[in-house]
């Protein structure tokens, strides 16, 4: 895997470090230590979900373009996965929390699809020639 492949995760990434803070105090005065917390995990799952993804299309883009797609849908099962887990976990502990987590997923997912399409718009993407050979 190459740098230049990971280039558009740091802005993703980015998105998420600057909606941390905020989100922090916000949850902080909205449920105490508790909302703190919430509020990072929150952020911290959308920054662990899309490094994953990212990280199963990047890994099989190298072994054959038709395996992005499979990757990609096995990144978003994961972190599906990763959510469910999380948000189970914090109801059956019945963790005043949890609503902060799920504000923070929320706006941390908002802020790294913003931080994308900005990428996308700016950066120059390659042209790529369709390949005919799919039967």
């Amino acid at each position: 895997m190459t740098h230049s492949k990971l280039r558009h995760m740091p802005p993703a990434l980015y998105a998420c470090a600057a909606v941390a803070v905020p989100l922090a105090i916000a949850g902080g005065v909205w449920r105490g230590t508790a909302g703190l917390l919430g509020a990072l995990a929150g952020v911290a799952l959308t920054a662990t979900g899309f490094a994953a993804s990212w990280y199963f299309v990047v890994w099989t883009e190298p072994l054959g373009l038709r395996l992005v797609l499979p990757a990609g849908l096995m990144g978003l099962v994961a972190k599906i996965i990763l959510f469910a887990g999380a948000f189970l976990a914090a109801t059956r502990a019945e963790w005043s929390g949890m609503m902060p987590m799920a504000v923070g997923s929320v706006v941390s997912i908002v802020a790294v699809l913003v931080a994308l399409m900005v990428w996308a718009s700016r950066v120059r993407l390659p042209y790529v020639q369709p390949v005919d050979d799919i039967q």
